[in-house]
């Protein structure tokens, strides 16, 4: 058993850290692992970023070999892979997952991504490049790889974390920054959305191109600015007639 967070990283800058930080700190609370326990571990900290490093550093923490009951006694392990964060990516295309999606409980990201490689692989099968998952009750959770943001009848809307979404860090910060509705959201909302977009800390913010091969309008150009200029700390251009976010 393993729960993770991805971190960010710009120059040799761990973006949201303590933001991840938190959230690594309640799933293993929830998951019953001892506070004192991992207060100690040393990666509470920062972890080790070279000055120009660029890329995301996933940060895992495992319950080790005891058996059931017995104190926590595993590990924190920090893997780095470098490349491009929060660029401007492309719109995305995406595609409904048949298959139902049972999510970890509390939402926390674990090491069992099984479920999530299979639909990403079937969606890229079908000609998308990213999988909507729905829970087997027919709720919208996320998309397998990231967060999923829906305009629907002029309001931006994104599943509520009760249903097992999972708490993601940009996510929260889209939250905290722009007029989001937290709400149940079934498959009739994919048809009914006329703009969306995914989050995650690699991709930052990414505009859904279409769904189900359905075009969407994809300008989600506001969100993407105001992200790479407050998080990842990028300019913006020169523009006196740019329009605010």
């Amino acid at each position: 058993m393993s729960v993770f967070e991805t971190v960010a990283v710009r120059d040799g800058r761990c973006l949201l850290f303590d933001q991840h930080r938190e959230r690594l700190a309640r799933a293993a609370s929830e998951l019953g692992w001892p506070e004192e326990d991992f207060a100690r571990a040393a990666l509470l900290s920062q972890p080790p970023i070279g000055p120009a490093a660029t890329g995301v550093v996933r940060i895992y923490l495992t319950a080790g070999p005891g058996a059931l009951g017995e104190r926590f006694a595993g590990s924190f392990y920090a893997l780095a892979e470098d490349g491009e964060v929060g660029a401007e990516f492309p719109a995305i295309r995406v595609a409904t997952s048949a298959a139902p999606y049972l999510p970890a409980p509390g939402g926390w990201k674990t090491g069992n991504y099984w479920q999530n490689i299979q639909a990403a692989s079937h969606a890229r099968a079908a000609g998308a490049e990213e999988a909507i998952l729905f829970d087997p009750s027919g709720c919208l959770l996320c998309a397998s790889m990231a967060n999923i943001f829906l305009e629907v009848d002029g309001r931006w809307q994104t599943p509520a974390l009760g249903t097992g979404a999972r708490d993601g860090a940009v996510r929260a910060w889209v939250m905290e920054n722009f007029p989001v509705e937290e709400t149940l959201l079934g498959a009739s909302a994919l048809g009914l959305a006329a703009a969306g977009f995914l989050t995650n800390s690699r991709v930052g913010v990414r505009a859904i191109a279409g769904i189900d091969g359905r075009p969407l309008e994809s300008d989600v150009s506001a969100l993407q600015r105001a992200y790479r200029t407050s998080v990842l700390g990028v300019s913006p251009p020169e523009d006196p007639v740019r329009s605010s976010p």
